[in-house]
């Protein structure tokens, strides 16, 4: 198991987030600082990953760190779809580093609740977000035995 954090990869797994509307985005967002502030390790490739997630819903916004902090915003995801586009997203966040820390399953045990996911229901979001970026390392590597 890879325990570095790739975020390389998580610049580039942004596959569903262009399927929310402005207020999700920003509660994507600040969802996304708070599941990534969870483990505690203060990354500079995280800040920049967040930067590159912002870039490519093009949203320029960035969350107070009391929001971050504060109640996680859930209300704005009002359909399945939203709610599964997060969760899914979240999830490829988490699982970057190959595992999920206490504090993140935390955090994402409670979205998933308030989301009604149930566990089966979770453990596939999870299962489909671990191997999305076991693929994107895969065509990691293909594109580094191609050169660039």
């Amino acid at each position: 198991m890879n325990t570095a954090v790739n975020w390389n990869l998580i610049r580039e797994a942004r596959l569903f987030l262009h399927l929310l509307n402005e207020e999700q985005k920003a509660a994507f967002l600040t969802l996304a600082y708070r599941v990534s502030l969870a483990d505690g390790e203060d990354d500079l490739d995280e800040v920049s990953a967040l930067e590159d997630i912002k870039a490519q819903m093009h949203y320029d916004g960035t969350p107070e760190m009391s929001e971050v902090l504060g109640d996680l915003p859930l209300a704005v995801f009002q359909t399945p779809k939203a709610r599964a586009v997060a969760m899914t997203e979240l999830l490829m966040i988490t699982y970057a580093d190959g595992y999920l820390h206490d504090a993140e399953a935390k955090i994402i045990g409670e979205i998933a609740q308030a989301f009604e996911f149930d566990q089966t229901r979770l453990n596939q979001m999870a299962e489909w977000a671990m191997d999305g970026l076991d693929l994107m390392r895969g065509g990691g590597k293909i594109l580094d035995v191609v050169g660039s």
